[in-house]
C-alpha cells in the first residue's frame, strides 16, 4: 500500500479525542479546581479512566468503511485492462455514491478512450482519478470519525455536568468529589461529615491541631557551613523487598513504561518522575553517589514541613453504636485536616490486635480510609501494642514532633509500668498528646497523661 492509500491513523484520533476530553473536564470544573475542591492530578486520573474505557469504540471507524477501502486498494493495484473494466462496470454505483462535481466517472471514461493506452497522459489521468477517489473516501471516514468522537464527548460532558452540580464551589468539603467512586456508601460517609459539624469537641480538637504547628514552622540554621549531598539509588542484584515509589529508571516496573507509549499519557510519566512517585522494585541495599558539596549561609531561615498526626483509635466491641459514629467522624476530620495542612496521618487501629493505615495524601489514600470507615467495631481491648507501636513510630525520621491523638472509651486496665515507659518515650520526642473520651467510666490514668482531652456524651 502506498502513502496515498493510507487511512487516517488511529493514534492521531486518540490524541484528538483525549485533548477534547481534557478541554471539557477543565472547563466544567474550573471553579472547583481554582478553589482546591479538586486537584488537577485527580481530574486527570478520571479523564484517563474514561478515555481507556471508551477507547475501543474508536476501532468502529475502520469497520464502517472497511469494505470500501478494500475495494479501493484492490482496484488501485489492478492492471490497466482490469482498471478500465472496473470503471465501466462501476460507473453507475460510483455516480450514486458521489456527486458529479466530486467524481465525474463519465468524464474519466471518455478521456481514457481518447488517450493512447499506457501513455504518459493516460497514467497521469489514472493517478488523478485515484487521488480524487481516495480524498473523497478519506473525507467520508473523517466526518464519521469526528461525529463519533463528538458523541463520546457529549456523553462525557453530561456525566461531568451531573457530578459538578453536587460539588461545592468554594469553602466546602472535598468529600463529595472523593466519594464519586464510592456511591454505594457515600451517604454513610457524609453522615460522619455532618456529625463533625454537630460535635463541638471534635471541632475544637481540629482547631487546636491546626494551630498547634503554626509556631513551629520556622527553624533557624544559626551557623554557616558545608553540607555533603549524595544521590541514593537502588543497588542492583540485591534482595528484592517489595514495591516502592521513586524515580530510579533502572528499577522501574515494566507497566510504568506504558505511559511513554502514549503521547497523551507521557506528561503523567514525567510528572510522576519529577515527584518521585513512579512504582519501582525496592531492593534491600542502596548505592550512594557523592555530589558537589552545598554551602549553607548562616542565619538561614527555612520553612519546614509540619509534623504528622498519629491517631490511635479503639475499635473494640464497647465502642460500637454511637461511640463508633463519633470515633469515625473524628478520624475523618483529622484526615481532612491532613490534606489541608499537607501533613501525614498514621492511623493505628487497635482492639485485640493492631492494624495500621498511613495517609500521605487524602486523595490517593481515600480508598483505604473508606474501607476502614465501613468496618464495624468488635472484639476486646488491648491498647498496649498500640502505645508500643506509637513509641517506635515517633523515633523515625518524618514522625518526630507528631501530634498524638487517642480515641477510645478508655474503659480498660490502668497504665502499668510497661505502658508508662512507652508513654514516656512518646513525650520525650516533643509529642503532644490529646484524647477524645467516649466512655461513661474511663480509666483516669490515660486522661492524666494528655495535654488536653474532651469528654463526648454517648
Amino acid at each position: 500500500m502506498n502513502k496515498r492509500t493510507g487511512t487516517i491513523r488511529l493514534k492521531e484520533l486518540q490524541d484528538r479525542y483525549y485533548d477534547r476530553l481534557q478541554e471539557i473536564a477543565y472547563e466544567v470544573y474550573d471553579e472547583q479546581l481554582h478553589n482546591l475542591i479538586i486537584k488537577p492530578e485527580e481530574l486527570d486520573t478520571d479523564i484517563r479512566q474514561y478515555f481507556r474505557h471508551t477507547l475501543p469504540s474508536l476501532q468502529e471507524f475502520y469497520s464502517r468503511y472497511a469494505a470500501q477501502w478494500e475495494y479501493f486498494h484492490e482496484t488501485d493495484e489492478a492492471s490497466d485492462v482490469k482498471f478500465l473494466h472496473f470503471l465501466k462496470n462501476s460507473a453507475y454505483p460510483l455516480s450514486m455514491r458521489y456527486n458529479m462535481v466530486d467524481l465525474n466517472v463519465k468524464y474519466y471514461l471518455e478521456r481514457f478512450q481518447a488517450l493512447r493506452p499506457r501513455s504518459k497522459e493516460w497514467k497521469a489521468l489514472r493517478t488523478l482519478f485515484f487521488d480524487k477517489w481516495h480524498r473523497l473516501l478519506s473525507n467520508n471516514e473523517f466526518n464519521y470519525q469526528t461525529e463519533h468522537i463528538d458523541r463520546l464527548c457529549e456523553e462525557f460532558y453530561r456525566l461531568q455536568i451531573s457530578l459538578s452540580k453536587s460539588l461545592p464551589v468554594r469553602g466546602g468539603s472535598r468529600l463529595v468529589w472523593l466519594l464519586r467512586n464510592h456511591k454505594q456508601i457515600a451517604e454513610q460517609i457524609l453522615e460522619y461529615d455532618e456529625t463533625i459539624k454537630k460535635t463541638p469537641a471534635i471541632q475544637e480538637l481540629i482547631e487546636i491541631l491546626g494551630k498547634q504547628r503554626q509556631g513551629r514552622q520556622k527553624r533557624f540554621k544559626m551557623t554557616a557551613g558545608i553540607r555533603k549531598e549524595e544521590i541514593v539509588t537502588h543497588s542492583t542484584r540485591s534482595d528484592i523487598t517489595g514495591i516502592c515509589e521513586g524515580n530510579d529508571l533502572n528499577s522501574l516496573l515494566p507497566i510504568e513504561y506504558c505511559y511513554l507509549a502514549e503521547k497523551s499519557l507521557q506528561p503523567i510519566f514525567f510528572e510522576r518522575y519529577a515527584e518521585k512517585k513512579l512504582r519501582m522494585i525496592d531492593y534491600a541495599s542502596r548505592e550512594r553517589q557523592p555530589m558537589n558539596d552545598k554551602r549553607l549561609p548562616g542565619n538561614q531561615v527555612s520553612e519546614e514541613a509540619e509534623g504528622p498526626f498519629i491517631v490511635c483509635i479503639d475499635t473494640s466491641g464497647s465502642m460500637s453504636g454511637k461511640r463508633e459514629n463519633l470515633a469515625k467522624s473524628a478520624l475523618l476530620a483529622i484526615a481532612e485536616l491532613t490534606e489541608q495542612q499537607h501533613r501525614k496521618c498514621y492511623i493505628i487501629i487497635f482492639s485485640d490486635d493492631v492494624e495500621c493505615i498511613e495517609i500521605t495524601d487524602l486523595g490517593t489514600s481515600f480508598d483505604r480510609l473508606v474501607d476502614f470507615l465501613c468496618q464495624s467495631f468488635h472484639s476486646g481491648t488491648d491498647i498496649a501494642p498500640a502505645i508500643a507501636h506509637t513509641a517506635r513510630m515517633i523515633e523515625k525520621e518524618g514522625y518526630r514532633e507528631a501530634d498524638f491523638v487517642m480515641i477510645s472509651d478508655f474503659e480498660m486496665a490502668p497504665i502499668d509500668k510497661e505502658l508508662s515507659a512507652g508513654i514516656q518515650k512518646i513525650k520525650e520526642n516533643q509529642t503532644r498528646i490529646y484524647a477524645l473520651c467516649m466512655g461513661d467510666e474511663p480509666q483516669p490514668s490515660y486522661l492524666n497523661i494528655c495535654e488536653r482531652y474532651w469528654m463526648l456524651p454517648t
